[in-house]
C-alpha cells in the first residue's frame, strides 16, 4: 500500500485537492493521511492596536474553525474515512515525522510561493506534488530537464512510484540547453520509454512560449531547486519561474 500525505490550509480549493487525491487512489492505490495546518499568524498578539487582538482575533479564529468543518464535510462527501489530523502552525520539519511512513506529499500552492512550500523544498526527503489550478491526472505528462542530477532523480522516483503508468513517450522540454549529451533520455530508454525533446532557447523563443508548451500538459516533472535558489530569487532561475508560472500540477522527486 502506498500513502500520500495531503496538506490542507485555510481557503484551499478543496475540490481541486480531493479530486486529485481520487486520481491517485483510483489509478495507483494510494491511501490518504489528511492533515490540516492551522494558521497561527493571527494568534500571535503583538499589540492591542493590531488586528491580532480583541474581536478581530475571535473572528479570524471562528472563520478558520468554519473552514475546518468544510474540510471534514468534504472528506465525507468524497467517501474518505480517514480522520482529519489538525495541527497548529507546525513547520515542515515537524511534518517530516509523518513523511517517514508515507511515499508522497501533496499540497496546493497559489501564485506566490508560501514559506511552508519553500521549507518543504529545502528539507523534504519524499517526492512532492504541487497543485496549481488544474486537477492532477496522468494522461499527458512532460519533463522539464536541464539534464541535472535533481531532475534525473525526480524522473527516477516518479517512474518507481507510478510503475503501472500506461505511457510510451515522454516529451522533454528544455530551456537554453546546449549539451550534445542528454543522459536523462538514456534513463528513459532503459526504463522502456521513448522521449521527444522540445528545445526552447532565449535566442529564438520567449519564456512565455516555454510556459505555454509546459501548460499544455497534465503534469510536469522537474527537479528540486538548489539550496542557493532560496537566497537568489532575483536571478530568475528556470525552476523558480516554473513554480510561479505553471498552472499545471508539478511533481518534484
Amino acid at each position: 500500500m502506498k500513502k500520500v500525505i495531503v496538506l490542507f490550509k485555510n481557503e484551499n480549493n478543496l475540490d481541486l485537492i480531493l479530486k486529485s487525491y481520487q486520481n491517485l487512489k483510483n489509478n495507483f492505490g494510494f491511501e490518504i493521511l489528511p492533515i490540516y495546518i492551522r494558521d497561527v499568524a493571527y494568534k500571535t498578539r503583538i499589540s492591542e492596536t493590531m488586528i491580532t487582538s480583541g474581536e478581530a482575533f475571535k473572528i479570524l479564529s471562528e472563520l478558520e474553525d468554519d473552514f475546518i468543518k468544510k474540510v471534514k464535510l468534504k472528506l465525507v462527501q468524497y467517501k474518505i474515512e480517514h480522520e482529519l489530523l489538525i495541527l497548529d502552525g507546525v513547520s515542515a520539519n515537524e511534518i517530516k515525522d509523518y513523511l517517514k511512513s508515507a511515499d508522497l506529499l501533496m499540497l496546493e500552492q497559489g501564485m506566490f510561493l508560501s514559506d511552508l512550500l519553500i521549507d518543504f523544498l529545502e528539507i523534504s526527503f519524499r517526492p512532492l506534488i504541487i497543485l496549481r489550478e488544474n486537477v492532477i491526472n496522468f494522461d499527458n505528462l512532460a519533463i522539464v530537464s536541464n539534464d541535472g542530477v535533481k531532475v534525473n532523480n525526480s524522473v527516477y522516483n516518479f517512474l518507481n512510484l507510478f510503475s503501472k503508468l500506461d505511457y510510451e513517450t515522454f516529451p522533454v522540454l528544455t530551456w537554453n540547453f546546449k549539451s550534445s549529451n542528454h543522459h536523462l533520455l538514456e534513463l528513459l530508454k532503459n526504463k522502456g520509454y521513448n522521449s521527444l525533446v522540445m528545445s526552447f532557447s532565449s535566442k529564438f523563443d520567449s519564456i512565455e512560449d516555454f510556459y505555454l508548451a509546459a501548460n499544455k500538459h497534465d503534469l510536469i516533472i522537474m527537479g528540486n531547486l538548489s539550496r542557493s535558489f532560496f537566497f537568489e530569487k532575483v536571478t530568475n532561475r528556470t525552476g523558480l519561474n516554473l513554480l510561479e508560472n505553471l498552472k499545471t500540477p508539478i511533481f518534484i522527486g
